[in-house]
């Protein structure tokens, strides 16, 4: 009797939960208009660099680009640049003449996450001997290798040039506590430490076998970011899967969603301020807590009148960690995330806590203040009007106006650094200039993988967007030279104007 009526307890908060979650914006189209937002953005960025001639491609990855975020969780927007000037190699068969090499190297005292890039010469596959900038750095065996610290002297060095503030925190660099700029190399294969994470049994069945083959083409990251614990940190490089966990938070249903954004609720609210500065509960935390319960348990229990029940499972991994003293990444099951975020005795206070939330049935959701959570959730319990509480239509309206905004704003923004090529031409070389770039760009090449065939979408959504643009700047240009020469506007001036209109 007791296990029935806990259990239709859970079901009756699951769904109280849940509708206070829609009431936040957790919902399935608010998750996907963010996701579209921010890839259109990823997209837009990819093609006007590539315009510009430059070599970096864009990707967004985090909680603004995934939808799982709340307006009052105050998220950044977290952004990796791809230097694709440089060529990462497994092994010396894929050196490549004239390039920038870089061999990874799993040297002695690098983790199971991190490796050492190792400079090559570019006319022949051989080990440099020459140091040819300040970034290469030697061992005691005469080994140059590649120096992590380039990208954050050359942002902290722009940053001061515009006269902007430098922050970094971690591998990333930035301007402001709003955005996250992480440059990294791209792997052309993904390393062995990722093997054992394919062939595990899966309860579950998830991730599927299609969506593991697609995980193997999409590769991984170096980041420039050494081990906590490493003496030789400044020269190492860690390994980040991010594409790949975007690709597995993609596949994740609202129900999902749902889950994860409140196991982040409840650290953001209860359990980082009950530590109190000792040690931190992170977000990826949760997030491999999530990936875990979804390989582990069958689609059954993935309902709306099973939230609860979900949450609580993803809190007892993070307890059952806290206990072994190891938080298992789940692509690379052999990094330990509490390294350099939770030692022995952070660890038992983090197991107390999460004790208290799981043995109350996830009381303390009640105190969670963030988008009035604890309010929403009490007004669904006593169906009292709470009136300095959001509607949920205003929080939706504010969510879509805030991205509709963001999104067209970011787009112009390329636009017009497209367009800063022709501030020092002449009409008809401006008019030579839009014309060959708007020749060029339904060509372009995005690098986008085979898989990700949603993203080629928004990829043509893109170009004709920016097309459209620069047709219309074409047009004028051109209808400017036909006047100031009396010369009467032809067809193909006015129909670009046409194109322009549609």
């Amino acid at each position: 009797m007791d296990r029935l009526v806990s259990g239709r307890f859970y079901d009756i908060m699951s769904l109280r939960l849940i509708a206070a979650l829609e009431d936040m914006g957790v919902t399935e189209s608010i998750v996907g208009r963010r996701r579209r937002t921010f890839l259109q953005h990823e997209s837009a960025w990819s093609a006007a660099n590539k315009l510009r001639g430059g070599n970096f491609v864009s990707y967004h990855f985090g909680s603004m680009t995934e939808g799982t975020t709340t307006p009052g969780m105050g998220s950044d927007i977290d952004t990796l640049h791809c230097d694709d000037d440089v060529n990462i190699m497994s092994g010396w068969p894929e050196w490549e003449r004239g390039r920038h090499n870089l061999l990874m190297v799993k040297h002695e005292t690098c983790s199971p996450q991190h490796y050492r890039l190792q400079e090559a010469r570019r006319d022949l596959p051989l080990p440099l001997t020459q140091p040819y900038d300040e970034y290469c750095v030697t061992d005691d065996d005469g080994n140059f290798y590649r120096n992590n610290k380039k990208f954050g002297h050359i942002v902290r060095q722009s940053n001061a040039g515009d006269n902007l503030p430098y922050l970094q925190t971690g591998p990333s660099h930035s301007f402001s506590e709003m955005y996250d700029f992480v440059y990294a190399y791209k792997c052309r294969t993904l390393p062995a430490e990722c093997d054992s994470w394919f062939t595990r049994s899966r309860p579950a069945k998830w991730p599927t076998p299609e969506m593991l083959q697609i995980a193997r083409e999409l590769g991984c990251f170096l980041i420039p970011d050494g081990h906590c614990f490493s003496e030789h940190s400044s020269v190492e490089w860690r390994i980040s899967p991010s594409v790949i966990e975007r690709h597995l938070m993609f596949s994740m249903e609202i129900i999902h969603i749902q889950c994860y954004v409140t196991l982040k609720l409840l650290k953001k609210d209860i359990i980082n301020p009950y530590l109190n500065g000792n040690g931190k509960l992170t977000s990826f935390h949760c997030k491999t807590a999530l990936f875990y319960a979804r390989e582990q348990l069958l689609p059954e229990m993935w309902t709306y009148d099973h939230l609860f029940d979900c949450i609580i499972y993803c809190l007892t991994l993070l307890r059952d960690w806290t206990t072994s003293g190891h938080c298992p990444h789940y692509i690379m099951d052999e990094v330990n995330l509490f390294d350099g975020k939770l030692n022995s005795e952070q660890r038992d206070r983090l197991h107390t806590i999460l004790t208290i939330i799981i043995d109350t049935h996830l009381a303390p959701l009640a105190f969670v203040e963030t988008d009035n959570l604890g309010v929403r959730l009490l007004h669904n319990v006593y169906t009292v009007a709470i009136w300095d509480m959001t509607p949920r239509r205003a929080v939706h309206q504010g969510i879509t106006g805030f991205l509709s905004v963001y999104g067209n704003h970011k787009i112009m923004k390329q636009v017009l650094l497209i367009l800063d090529g022709t501030a020092e031409l002449s009409p008809d070389e401006m008019c030579l200039y839009l014309h060959s770039l708007i020749t060029q760009l339904p060509l372009q090449q995005l690098h986008r993988h085979r898989s990700e065939q949603a993203l080629y979408k928004l990829d043509a959504v893109n170009r004709e967007y920016i097309i459209r643009y620069l047709q219309q700047h074409l047009a004028t240009t051109a209808a400017s030279i036909c006047l100031q020469q009396d010369i009467h506007i032809g067809s193909r001036i006015r129909s670009w104007y046409c194109t322009v209109r549609r």
